[in-house]
């Protein structure tokens, strides 16, 4: 055990903590949705300790169409800070047509998300949250930077170190003053004791846990195979965020982890695209290689004709938009390579904007992401969500890290610069706007259990882990690696597929698409 800035910090693998009874968990329709339901189960902020109180969590379901269900699977689609029950409203029964009318697909708010507790906060509002980040982003800011491969970009960047660490330090502080001991309770490890209970609630008492995570939920996936390793029931770790490395490793230092494929998945997407006239961005003539010209014409021009904007708040009106914005816009479309016609219309929308006079861009009307940070806890522009108001994604992933009491700000951006030159020349300079990592450093607050050990815990069943050859965040490296000898080893089974995207749902939803189109 180790004394952390707010109080003791238990350092344990156990599955075991004191008994709570499961509770018979009342289900009703969920408000403005159709065959969703929705419930809400108590449980101990501090599993080590009840008398802390109790806090809700929230759940969502779509129950089996079948006469008689045949199983359940728990999801969670990423993060830290997405909401599970969300998701299901919006997406669950296309998780179901994958899985069986037969499953009863289920999820829930992991803590400080949506309805669960405990109730994170850091900005009133959207004018308190752009106050905040206005003197990251603009001319003359960290956001004005390039791609970090010509020395005036480099040095430029590195006289933003003083700027960025206030704004660290500042978000630091400002979470502890309005959070306090709260902010130890919402760590991965109590996720998943929220988890084997709400199971245990809802199935049953020690009923195996199905689960399928995706991005984050592969943390949650993999410390389920080690905090309970006999409790594993059908469970798929898909688009993996390296849990060892997650827990065990200084956030920078694996940092460029994230980026190892993102470059390989933009070129195989190009080759997709590539003189198709259903993808927006390609003449008859185009080739991959031309392509990818075109996308460095378009980061280029964003760079250079930058004129320092701060759209934050004004995605309704004309603006220009940094390489930052720009770069991270593409990064982002790459998570949904199947909509290869979408991401088009996104890149051609771009370099037509590019192309007239004053270099001003409409944001284009597609369902994908737009210029907004990954983690949502950097400056957004659009609408701001409430994840990125409360910033739980870093009161988790900071939370959950190792402590560091080495690394400081002028080492998080050497190791941007690093990783924009030797690893990912288009992508690897998004830090530090783009990535939570970026701020753990300042980060004061632990969580109060956390699984600093490596992944060696051999579970009961055998988990899938599954990765596409191209993932734009969440490489197939980690993925080969959980699956490896050395951590699950014969209790893991591998899946590649040949693809790119941010885990394999996109492309099984593709797929159930195609096939429901050619009936």
């Amino acid at each position: 055990m180790k004394f952390s800035t707010f109080g003791l910090v238990i350092f344990s693998a156990l599955g075991s903590s004191k008994a709570l009874a499961p509770v018979n968990v009342t289900w009703s329709n969920c408000p403005q949705t159709t065959g969703v339901e929705c419930a809400t189960v108590q449980v101990p902020l501090d599993w080590a300790d009840e008398s802390k109180g109790m806090i809700p969590i929230a759940l969502s379901r779509i129950p089996a169409t079948t006469p008689q269900r045949e199983g359940y699977m728990f999801f969670n689609p990423g993060g830290p800070g997405g909401s599970g029950t969300e998701f299901i409203q919006f997406t669950g029964k296309e998780i179901q047509s994958i899985l069986g009318a037969g499953l009863e697909i289920i999820s829930w708010d992991p803590r400080g998300v949506g309805g669960s507790g405990p109730n994170i906060t850091l900005f009133s509002g959207e004018a308190e949250y752009g106050d905040f980040w206005k003197p990251l982003v603009g001319g003359g800011h960290v956001g004005a930077h390039g791609n970090l491969t010509i020395a005036s970009d480099v040095d430029f960047i590195m006289t933003q170190v003083s700027t960025f660490d206030s704004a660290a330090q500042s978000l630091n502080q400002r979470m502890i003053e309005r959070n306090g001991d709260l902010l130890k309770y919402v760590g991965t490890c109590a996720v998943v004791r929220d988890l084997v209970y709400l199971v245990d609630s809802v199935y049953g008492q020690g009923t195996d846990v199905n689960f399928w995570g995706l991005s984050y939920g592969t943390v949650i996936a993999g410390y389920l195979t080690q905090m309970f390793p006999d409790r594993v029931g059908r469970v798929i770790i898909d688009g993996v965020l390296d849990p060892e490395k997650y827990g065990n490793s200084i956030p920078m230092k694996w940092a460029e982890v994230d980026v190892y494929d993102v470059d390989f998945a933009l070129k195989s997407w190009t080759e997709a695209c590539a003189g198709r006239n259903s993808c927006p961005f390609s003449t008859q003539n185009d080739t991959s290689s031309t392509l990818l010209t075109k996308v460095d014409t378009i980061l280029n021009t964003a760079y250079e004709r930058y004129d320092g904007s701060i759209p934050i708040l004004n995605i309704s009106g004309l603006f220009t938009w940094p390489y930052d914005n720009v770069a991270y816009t593409i990064q982002s479309s790459l998570y949904f390579a199947m909509r290869s016609d979408d991401n088009g219309q996104v890149l051609a929308a771009l370099e037509q904007h590019q192309s007239n006079s004053t270099g001003k861009v409409v944001p284009p009307n597609v369902s994908l992401p737009i210029g907004r940070s990954p983690y949502n806890v950097m400056p957004s522009y659009d609408t701001i969500p409430p994840d990125a108001l409360s910033n739980i994604g870093v009161a988790v992933f900071c939370g959950d890290a190792v402590d560091d009491g080495s690394t400081t700000t002028e080492d998080v951006f050497k190791e941007t610069v690093r990783i924009s030159q030797s690893v990912s020349r288009t992508f690897g300079s998004l830090y530090p706007l783009d990535s939570v990592r970026t701020l753990c450093h300042k980060w004061t607050s632990r969580a109060v259990e956390r699984l600093p050990q490596k992944i060696s815990k051999q579970p009961k069943n055998v988990v899938l882990v599954m990765s596409t050859m191209g993932d734009p965040i969440t490489p197939y490296y980690s993925a080969r690696r959980l699956a490896s000898s050395n951590q699950l080893g014969n209790k893991a089974r591998l899946v590649r597929l040949n693809s790119i995207g941010h885990s394999t749902r996109e492309l099984f939803f593709f797929l159930d698409r195609e096939s429901e189109a050619a009936c």
